[in-house]
């Protein structure tokens, strides 16, 4: 697959919207479509923050290899001997609290009884 399906493939498979996409990324939302649309290719910055918020390797993103790279935080647990599978809406839970400001966090905390 070519860099345009391949991102709106991840954006489809994640339930976002092309506004979604470009707010994370700091684009609007014309850009994202022409990406999509294969009429306009990114930086290599634009490249690296895709990559990023879709939690995949830039050569996936790039079209270069069909190895989706696991996300990051996804780790084996040496203790347990285990795999510590962790998904992506876990990691968006993660990037919103890491955003979120101290009493927000201090509220999640308190609920979670952490």
């Amino acid at each position: 697959m070519e860099f345009s399906q391949i991102v709106k493939s991840l954006r489809l498979e994640r339930g976002w919207s092309q506004q979604d996409v470009a707010d994370r990324v700091g684009l609007n939302k014309m850009t994202i479509s022409q990406y999509e649309n294969g009429k306009r290719k990114p930086s290599f910055e634009m490249i690296e923050a895709l990559a990023e918020i879709f939690h995949v390797d830039m050569n996936y993103l790039l079209g270069f290899t069909d190895k989706i790279e696991k996300p990051a935080g996804d780790e084996t647990d040496p203790a347990a001997n285990k795999f510590l599978a962790v998904t992506l809406a876990e990691i968006d839970l993660i990037e919103a609290y890491r955003h979120a400001g101290a009493e927000t966090q201090a509220a999640i905390r308190a609920i979670l009884h952490i």
